[in-house]
């Protein structure tokens, strides 16, 4: 599957990534998915960031996002043409790697993008789709 980050996108992760730093953070990936296109094609075109409801030292290492902030996007977007295609986290002063965690929690049919920040800002992306079983 073919994944294109719009500059846009690629913003906004940056920024979220930037001001959470030097925690994770972490958000929802809006764009489209064309499964009929030769091999696939995902186009994401938007990056929202939600807060990270880790609390503590484990908030550097570790997401999670309150299920309303979908819900409350996916009502947003309703009837935009968009669609809730994927989610984003930071891995703060890690490589932009997928961890065996991350790995364990991907949800089929889904984009998930990774990015490697350290205090100079963001180093490097890394995204992936998930295939339907």
């Amino acid at each position: 599957m073919k994944i294109e980050l719009s500059k846009k996108a690629s913003e906004q992760m940056d920024l979220a990534a930037n001001r959470a730093y030097p925690d994770e953070c972490c958000g929802i990936l809006l764009g489209k998915v064309d499964e009929n296109a030769e091999k696939g094609y995902v186009e994401v075109l938007e990056a929202r960031e939600a807060t990270n409801q880790i609390q503590g030292r484990r908030k550097k290492s570790h997401f999670e996002m309150d299920p309303l902030f979908l819900y409350q996007v996916e009502r947003e977007i309703e009837g935009s043409g968009l669609e809730v295609i994927g989610i984003f986290h930071s891995h703060p002063d890690c490589k932009a790697v997928f961890s065996e965690e991350d790995i364990k929690y991907m949800v089929p049919g889904l984009v998930y993008t990774v990015l490697s920040v350290t205090k100079e800002g963001v180093i490097e992306t890394c995204s992936s789709y998930r295939k339907n079983r």
